[in-house]
């Protein structure tokens, strides 16, 4: 097998993976989820799944950091990697889907570098609990905050370097 077939069928299979977790979400929201290089703008109207693409871009950013939106691989990939993309990619329920989640990762994402900001106790409340149902203990480290908690927080952490103790 060339390289270049090698590389191929090995970000086939990765996208493959990845897609199937997102698969209930509509065609813009896996555009959005799947948008991991810079900002990003959501305009919605209420109840249109804001708050859903938030927290499945968070997970994607989590769990596959750049594997949904790139054609680059792994400097340690193998044929046997491949394989195991390959049969997880075929099967939905691939008994070892956890090993073929890791291998599909680019650069995944350190849980305590994102931060989701928002304007309400109760929306903040809304985003801990669905990236904790998601993600389970990893979501602990994630700041979901209001502006004024993430605000406040900050300020405490650096006060000192404001010359107040």
């Amino acid at each position: 097998m060339t390289e270049n077939e090698f590389k191929n069928r090995y970000v086939k299979a990765r996208k493959t993976i990845i897609n199937r977790d997102f698969e209930h979400l509509n065609d813009m929201q896996i555009k959005a989820v799947m948008a991991t290089e810079g900002p990003l703008l959501l305009l919605a109207g209420a109840g249109s799944g804001k708050t859903t693409v938030l927290i499945n871009r968070i997970a994607n950013l989590l769990r596959y950091g750049r594997g949904g939106d790139s054609e680059e691989l792994p400097s340690n990939a193998k044929e046997a990697d491949l394989e195991l993309l390959e049969n997880a990619a075929k099967d939905k329920n691939f008994p070892e889907i956890e090993k073929a989640r890791r291998l599909s990762a680019l650069e995944p994402c350190e849980p305590w570098r994102v931060i989701a900001i928002t304007f309400t106790n109760k929306a903040a409340e809304e985003l801990k609990t669905r990236l904790e149902k998601m993600l389970g203990p990893q979501a602990q480290d994630i700041w979901a905050q209001t502006f004024h908690s993430a605000c406040v927080r900050i300020l405490r952490s650096y006060s000192d370097k404001l010359g107040y103790d």
